[in-house]
């Protein structure tokens, strides 16, 4: 049986992983073929266009919406179990719309594992024992 101090691992294990795929994606970028590299940079040297700014605007509200979501799941906040789940939504949704981009296969495993630990809170928090922790207390007549 899955205890909160397992969910609580998975919690921290996630925005660890998160972490260290945009630092191992950082420190391996030199390591990616030239023409990805001039990619990269043409990407970082060209002017910021409206679309990029409509992206900024949505991706920062969801990059907070899952940290405080992420907290809240760390300290059993009741709504969080919610917000988490559409903020991973939306993040999915999303996802096409940022365009192509270039990284390592290490910044790549790195994320991926991000991704898989996500699904395992998920499924924690709705389908285990431990969903208990995020639903209503049940008031007893």
């Amino acid at each position: 049986m899955p205890t909160s101090g397992f969910l609580r691992t998975l919690i921290v294990a996630e925005i660890g992983l998160v972490i260290v795929s945009v630092v191992v994606s950082m420190v391996t970028e030199s390591t990616l073929p030239e023409p990805l590299r001039a990619y990269l940079e043409a990407e970082v040297e060209a002017d910021i266009t409206t679309w990029d700014l409509v992206m900024l605007a949505t991706g920062i509200p969801l990059l907070i919406l899952l940290i405080v979501s992420s907290v809240g799941l760390f300290f059993f906040w009741r709504p969080a179990r919610v917000l988490y789940s559409i903020t991973m939504a939306a993040g999915l949704v999303m996802t096409p719309f940022f365009g192509p981009y270039v990284d390592s296969g290490w910044g790549t495993m790195f994320d991926q594992a991000a991704i898989v630990v996500s699904g395992a809170i998920l499924a924690l928090i709705y389908f285990s024992p431990l969903k208990v922790l995020y639903e209503r207390p049940k008031i007893v007549d």
